[in-house]
């Protein structure tokens, strides 16, 4: 071969690398969801924050259990309510009232609570809202227990 085509050989080559390169670094940036580093990043955060809203309805349905537990059953509503209250204070779910329903049947106790003020969870991208509310049962262990809250 000739000097020639050894230079056009060399030129394209470099070409072709150089190309490669430019194409396989300008990639990141053509991919969709702009500068996240992978798909399905949004979803996740999206995912997450489900998540996290489930965890607090989770522990504002055990704060009630564990207020219920704790209420006297000599006077059970207000006792209550006082351990409810400063449950939620405490672990910062939130300090808005909530409606509670007392239904004695069967010898049970349902109590049914529901918030008018809604759980805002913010992100970068959307807004998601919940009302948070909660049912518990507590089996009456004794006619006497019963005959108490009746």
């Amino acid at each position: 071969m000739n000097r020639r085509a050894f230079v056009f050989l060399y030129a394209c080559t470099f070409a072709f690398i150089l190309a490669i390169l430019v194409f396989y670094g300008s990639v990141g940036k053509q991919t969709p969801g702009g500068d996240s580093l992978y798909l399905g990043e949004k979803q996740l955060v999206l995912f997450e924050t489900y998540q996290t809203a489930e965890q607090d309805l989770y522990a504002i349905e055990l704060v009630a259990l564990l207020s219920a537990k704790q209420a006297s059953k000599e006077n059970f509503e207000e006792d209550f309510e006082n351990f409810f209250g400063a449950y939620l204070k405490k672990y910062a779910l939130t300090t808005e009232d909530f409606t509670l329903v007392y239904t004695t049947k069967d010898a049970t106790m349902m109590i049914t609570g529901k918030s008018f003020k809604e759980l805002v969870y913010t992100e970068e991208v959307f807004t998601y809202k919940i009302y948070p509310s909660f049912q518990i049962t507590i089996p009456w262990e004794t006619e006497e227990d019963k005959a108490l809250f009746s």
